[in-house]
């Protein structure tokens, strides 16, 4: 699909199809070149602005997938004086225009990136408006606090709404609403990426053979020679609740040369950075005491490979067998793989927030509300107000907005100030 958006879609459609097709609803048609060929049939999608994403006119030209094809078309357009998109320009340019805040942009960005559905799921919901409506209560309840202790500043002497300390709940929600935020960022940050499964074991003991099975295809390259593997190979494989980052190592054991010395040094460096380390050694035959002393601190899952040429043999406690070849024991090893993306997920209705400029924001209203609550006891109204201010930009930049002054809005129409 070429997308193009600007105010120079309406001129290209004339001058393309000699018309703007129906909006909202997609119109075979010939794209042709400017000189007259006809380049591909093409679907042709036009979306008026301001209702389309960019608030701009924007459309969208699906093509048949010859990446010569859609090189033709995008030169084609570039004579045409129509330049290509910088990384992240048609949503930036929805900021722009209003169709999105800069939270929710942000969440398109980390909706793209996500490894886990943890990540995922934490994307969409932003991008649903999610963190809107979390921090849109806050926000107003915020500016009638403010409001009040604005009034307690500036009508001192006036029979003004007594206060301070009656708005201290108020300000504990408010400050276990965005710790609950920030500590679900912390956990989703934690998880956020797909975990690190490292096989690990001695040169020949069926590594990239299991690999290649838990994948579905003949990936890496196998061999009765030992050393086949030298160094480690990074394999997405899914499982269940997401992708499992599986890497093949090269086998440890008395190095052969000082390559392969350096390729069972790359191996340990692997197995330092895994979530899970997986053991990999053949049935038949009880491990090795370099295989015990490795899987000794109990962060190893060990795996018994080639059960297809040891039938009748037994794993012991807590070891899996399988097949690579049979395909035996491969779910309940890709069961296993899922387990790491288990744990402390997100709740049903829980948001997180995304990226590091919505945690700074987060953290500096929750500081500047800790900040006004401790000003309400000190009896210090002017310096609380303050900081309420603080609180209330913050929080206009944790959701990407630029507010009014709603502070002195809602003095006005909350209290009869007109004497």
């Amino acid at each position: 699909m070429v997308r193009v958006t600007g105010p120079g879609v309406r001129d290209l459609l004339e001058a393309k199809l000699g018309r703007i097709p129906a909006n909202r609803l997609a119109t075979l048609v010939d794209w042709k070149a400017r000189t007259g060929e006809t380049l591909d049939q093409a679907l042709a999608t036009f979306f008026p602005g301001p209702r389309s994403y960019t608030g701009e006119d924007l459309l969208e030209l699906s093509l048949h997938g010859n990446p010569l094809l859609v090189r033709q078309v995008l030169e084609d357009l570039h004579r045409l004086g129509i330049g290509l998109a910088a990384p992240g320009e048609f949503t930036r340019r929805a900021v722009e225009n209003g169709k999105l805040d800069l939270s929710r942009a942000e969440s398109v960005g980390a909706l793209v990136a996500a490894e886990t559905e943890d990540a995922l799921e934490a994307s969409r919901r932003i991008l649903s408006g999610g963190l809107q409506a979390r921090i849109g209560p806050l926000r107003a309840a915020l500016v009638s606090l403010s409001a009040r202790l604005e009034l307690e500043v500036d009508f001192a002497e006036e029979e003004a709404a007594p206060g301070g300390e009656d708005l201290l709940p108020w300000l504990d929600r408010a400050r276990e609403e965005l710790s609950r935020l920030l500590q679900a960022q912390d956990r989703l940050q934690a998880r956020g990426h797909a975990p690190r499964a490292v096989l690990a074991g001695a040169p020949n003991a069926g590594k990239s053979s299991l690999a290649n099975a838990l994948l579905g295809e003949d990936r890496l390259l196998v061999s009765p020679v030992a050393g086949t593997t030298r160094d480690w190979v990074e394999l997405p494989v899914h499982t269940r609740l997401g992708t499992v980052v599986l890497v093949d190592t090269a086998g440890l054991g008395l190095p052969s040369d000082s390559l392969d010395a350096m390729a069972q040094l790359h191996t340990r460096r692997a197995l330092s950075q895994a979530r899970l380390r997986v053991l990999v050694a053949e049935a038949g035959r009880d491990l090795s005491p370099e295989e015990i002393a490795l899987s000794g601190d109990g962060l190893f899952l060990v795996v018994r490979t080639k059960m297809d040429l040891h039938r009748g043999w037994t794993p012991g406690d807590g070891e899996l067998a399988v097949s690579a070849t049979g395909g035996e024991g491969l779910e309940p090893l890709r069961d296993r793989l899922s387990e790491l993306l288990a744990g402390d997920r997100l709740g049903p209705e829980e948001i997180s927030l995304v990226g590091q400029r919505q945690r700074q924001a987060a953290q500096s209203a929750l500081g500047s509300l800790g900040e006004t609550a401790d000003r309400i006891l000190a009896r210090e109204p002017e310096i609380a107000a303050w900081y309420a201010r603080q609180a209330l930009s913050a929080l206009a930049d944790l959701v990407g907005e630029v507010p009014p002054d709603e502070v002195l809005g809602a003095v006005f129409s909350s209290f009869c100030i007109g004497k």
